[in-house]
């Protein structure tokens, strides 16, 4: 695994999937969208990979545009399999839900990182 850090935000590199990980008070915008893709690139080429999006603490604040599911769609779906959110956040719930509304991507929910490990380890997702 490769960790890389930015301003606000975490990447997680591993063989099948990135994981994401927003700090306190961060936005993700369409420049941030930017970095991860080059990222992306860079790590996996056009391989399709997952995302996973993991909260880090219950109480923190953070936002994210989802203007970029419709400005950005076509690259997402070229290149995301899937997107695992961990969170018991409501907010996290509805921003997942642009991305099932707005893309073609499979999306899963679930309230413990351990619940997602068990699924993206079992091999049962495209």
């Amino acid at each position: 695994m490769n960790l890389i850090k930015f301003k606000d935000f975490q990447l997680t590199l591993t063989p099948t999937y990135i994981q994401f990980e927003l700090f306190h008070e961060s936005h993700f915008g369409l420049q941030e969208f930017h970095k991860c893709f080059k990222l992306k690139i860079e790590h996996y080429r056009s391989e399709k990979i997952g995302i996973v999006v993991k909260r880090i603490h219950p109480k923190d604040k953070y936002s994210f545009d989802p203007m970029i599911l419709l400005s950005e769609k076509k690259t997402i779906e070229k290149h995301v399999k899937w997107v695992i959110l961990v969170s018991d956040q409501y907010i996290d719930a509805l921003n997942l839900k642009f991305v099932k509304i707005f893309t073609n991507v499979q999306c899963l929910h679930f309230s413990e990182y351990s619940e997602a490990m068990q699924i993206i380890n079992s091999n049962n997702l495209p």
